[in-house]
């Protein structure tokens, strides 16, 4: 069964064993980093009390620290990388959905860049 993690528009979809070590690496970073109640901290400790296999788990709330979010998710996935416990296709999925995900939640953390006519 597939899971997803979402971020407004941005989804990424994985296998539910995959997407709950995320959310469960996540929501344990985030509190260590960021204490229990912290938003970010909060949200994910949420998503992941009420996770089930086949849930599209929203990361997308309002005045939420996405920079936050966004260090949390990456520190995740690197630590799963580091670990033994995926397959080559869950490495696969790490490396290639999991980071191209990431990197949409860095690019929500940045000003939207102006182009000035010359």
């Amino acid at each position: 069964m597939s899971s997803a993690l979402a971020f407004y528009d941005h989804i990424c979809w994985g296998t539910s064993t995959a997407v709950h070590d995320i959310l469960e690496r996540a929501a344990s970073i985030a509190s260590k980093r960021y204490g229990a109640s912290d938003p970010v901290s909060e949200l994910l400790a949420r998503e992941l009390a009420e996770y089930w296999g086949g849930k599209v788990v929203s990361l997308s709330e309002a005045d939420l620290p996405v920079d936050q979010l966004f260090e949390v998710l990456t520190a995740a996935r690197e630590q799963a990388c580091a670990s033994d416990e995926f397959t080559a296709m869950g490495r696969s999925w790490l490396t290639d959905a999991m980071a191209m995900f990431c990197k949409e939640v860095e690019t929500a953390t940045k000003p939207p860049q102006r182009t000035v006519p010359k």
